[in-house]
């Protein structure tokens, strides 16, 4: 009977998400970035309180505010700059990319795979002419995002007191307390680690003259918070586009054996020695979240998942009764 009902709600809640995608989709954003810009936001403050330099959380904010307007217009402009001038060079690219069919064509491995007829049939022009559309229709749906988050800000000093009057039980504020801290931790921790992921990629490309140098860094800051799949993704895609940029296989090993390195020292190393407890997701509730909510909302599901579940594991993690479940949405099951 329990797991009928489970069942039930499940089906219920995923039909709700799915037909409510057009507000829940860019209200999960604005809370994502809302999460990231306080947590920063915080420590401004405390670091400010440190040194005797009074800067007060809304002075923060209106930095921060500006700062991320700024790298969002940024990204938006480079990433259709970068777009339009491989467009403007299709030629030269679709040029590279027959030579690697051709290439392919003529080596035992093409008998198994075949590559050289897949690559034949890929247009450049069609790809990236639907990238662009893909950027411009986001740019245009940004706005909605950005009007979300304007409000979550103003809401935050009456939400705290809201929070304060429902939850009036001192233990129960301090689990609250401890679930908002866990998520804020989390989220300034892995913001940094994307931020150094994302920088060093496009340094990287850079050196090599991709480009898509700007472009793949910024996009590997975001997909870095997806474990597992964003990062090789964000080595497989830049990886791919230096053959047909370049056409020279040493450049390509190169700059994927520095993507490599960079994703390993920062996300094997750096991530694990700076988060306060081993919040890992297993790879397999990975896969089919992913799989679920990039059934649901696409690209921007697969990107919302990992936030959404983190988040979920947090917040079992803290309950008595629930703590068992986050121990299995875990990697390692040595949640505190």
């Amino acid at each position: 009977m329990i797991f009928f009902n489970i069942l039930i709600s499940s089906v219920v809640v995923f039909f709700l998400l799915h037909l409510g995608k057009f507000i829940f989709i860019p209200l999960f954003f604005s809370l994502f970035f809302y999460v990231i810009i306080n947590s920063i936001s915080n420590d401004l403050v405390n670091v400010s309180n440190k040194i005797n330099i009074k800067i007060n959380e809304f002075s923060s904010h209106f930095v921060l505010f500006s700062i991320f307007f700024f790298f969002v217009y940024f990204f938006f402009k480079i990433l259709k700059t970068n777009i339009n001038n491989v467009i403007q060079n299709i030629d030269v690219y679709q040029n590279n990319l027959n030579q690697l069919s051709f290439y392919f064509s003529k080596t035992p491995v093409n008998n198994l795979f075949n590559e050289s007829m897949i690559l034949e049939n890929l247009n450049l022009m069609n790809i990236f002419t639907y990238l662009l559309n893909m950027v411009t229709n986001f740019a245009g749906n940004f706005s909605m995002i950005i009007f979300l988050l304007i409000f979550l800000v103003i809401e935050k000093k009456y939400l705290k007191l809201k929070i304060a009057k429902i939850i009036t039980n001192k233990s129960k504020l301090k689990v609250f307390s401890n679930i908002n801290d866990d998520i804020y931790n989390y989220f300034r921790i892995k913001a940094f680690t994307s931020f150094l992921t994302g920088i060093l990629t496009f340094v990287i490309l850079f050196f090599f003259n991709s480009d898509l140098a700007i472009a793949f860094g910024i996009l590997s800051f975001f997909l870095n918070f997806i474990p597992y799949i964003g990062s090789l993704i964000s080595i497989l895609l830049p990886v791919t586009f230096s053959v047909v940029d370049n056409y020279n296989f040493m450049y390509s090993i190169i700059i994927f054996a520095l993507l490599f390195l960079n994703h390993l020292l920062i996300g094997n190393f750096l991530e694990n020695k700076l988060m306060s407890k081993a919040l890992n997701i297993s790879p397999i509730v990975l896969l089919i979240f992913l799989s679920i909510m990039g059934k649901l909302w696409g690209i921007s599901g697969m990107f919302l998942s990992v936030p959404i579940i983190v988040v979920l594991i947090i917040i079992l993690n803290n309950f008595k009764h629930t703590k068992n479940i986050a121990i299995l949405l875990s990697e390692k099951g040595n949640l505190k």
